[in-house]
């Protein structure tokens, strides 16, 4: 278990078939999972039991006393008991299926009340895994901060607050009334009429969003008398997680492209300067991975890459590479060394502009692919090469 002084993130994520899950919390357990939320680091393979303080779990104007802690005892009792609504995920890819199989998984494994510790012990379901852990590999998700979701009481703004955040880059969001009362686990002879659903989910969601980075408006579309779609119009959030990429170094940005997270680029980026390796090596590594994974032999491209950078257990074979062959016959006269090369596919390059991975997906990119190419490849020295019958892009070292 961590202990109370573990870190807690800034940023959470959840995959996006979690946010349109079918559940509702009550206000205590909407706290303990947002706890839980910010406990989990994107590298993270598995929970943790957490140790969640009551006074994360208490609302800010309760009053502590026996009744509040009661209260909490009472809900990690009933918490135990919550299944969520969710889709079944691709098993290898972890993306949402075209024809949706609908399951009811437990959230949690464990809500244990320790009062001489002053909080509670607490952890996911692992069948929860696939929905909040290592999102960068399926690239479909929904990130929030931390510190908007604490401006929000209500379990509806918060469910309603990530429905709005995974359509963050279009600024709008349509609804049939049906799909929110299913995200919203809200049954049809609840609010049945629809002012009512109005005043006390819309309206309460919405004047509580409005305090964060997603305040949002909202028009009904009707048949008739009968209310049948929302259209939700925010700020688009995408600024608000531009990272620009024309001032990244080209092997930086590949990385990115093929999923691999900040976090891990730092490290990668330390063992370059200490002269572990050079960018010749991961060049060298995606090159080998991004095949592999191509022939199914790899799951997970991102983290395969990350491992054979940091584990260096390529760096051999790469070495070797670059070694000139021995020549049978007698030697040749000696020519001037070429400068080592830096040299990508085009048809690689132009297949990652087409399908980001989810840390590219959130970076300000170039309108066309042709605009990308200039901005990323042709302004750093690279240049287009016809090599057996397929373009290159070749950069001299």
């Amino acid at each position: 278990m961590k202990s109370p002084a573990s870190k807690i993130t800034a940023v959470v994520a959840q995959h996006n078939a979690l946010v349109n899950a079918r559940f509702s919390f009550a206000p205590m357990q909407m706290r303990l999972f947002i706890a839980l939320l910010t406990r989990i680091d994107f590298n993270d393979e598995e929970f943790q039991p957490q140790f969640i303080p009551f006074e994360e779990l208490l609302h800010s104007k309760s009053k502590k006393g026996g009744s509040s802690y009661e209260a909490i005892a009472d809900m990690c009792r009933d918490i135990t008991k919550f299944t969520v609504h969710i889709e079944e995920l691709d098993e290898q890819t972890r993306k949402r299926k075209k024809k949706p199989v609908y399951l009811n998984r437990p959230l949690m494994a464990q809500a244990d009340y320790h009062g001489e510790m002053g909080g509670v012990v607490a952890s996911f379901n692992p069948l929860i895994m696939p929905y909040l852990l290592q999102l960068r590999e399926s690239g479909n998700f929904t990130t929030a901060e931390v510190e908007q979701l604490h401006k929000l009481k209500s379990p509806y703004s918060l469910r309603i607050y990530f429905l709005l955040r995974e359509y963050g880059d279009f600024g709008k969001r349509t609804m049939t009334l049906e799909q929110l009362r299913f995200a919203l686990d809200i049954d049809e002879n609840e609010y049945r009429e629809f002012k009512n659903l109005k005043a006390r989910v819309l309206d309460k969601a919405q004047d509580e969003i409005a305090t964060t980075d997603i305040p949002f408006t909202y028009n009904v579309e009707r048949s008739g008398r009968s209310a049948k779609s929302i259209i939700f119009s925010f700020p688009p959030t995408g600024t608000a997680t531009i990272m620009t990429s024309i001032a990244r170094p080209v092997w930086q940005q590949r990385l990115i492209e093929s999923g691999v997270g900040n976090r891990s680029i730092a490290t990668i980026e330390a063992q370059l300067s200490a002269g572990e390796y050079d960018e010749g090596y991961v060049e060298y590594v995606m090159h080998i991975v991004q095949s592999q994974f191509r022939k199914g032999k790899i799951k997970k491209p991102a983290g395969a890459i990350y491992k054979a950078l940091v584990e260096k257990y390529l760096l051999e074979d790469y070495t070797a590479s670059k070694k000139p062959r021995q020549l049978a016959k007698k030697e040749l006269p000696q020519v001037t060394e070429k400068k080592a090369e830096v040299a990508f596919r085009l048809s690689e390059v132009r297949e990652m502009y087409n399908n980001p991975g989810p840390y590219a997906q959130r970076q300000k990119r170039a309108d066309t692919f042709e605009q990308h190419l200039q901005q990323i490849y042709l302004q750093d020295g690279f240049r287009i090469e016809k090599r057996e019958q397929e373009d290159w892009l070749v950069k001299q070292g």
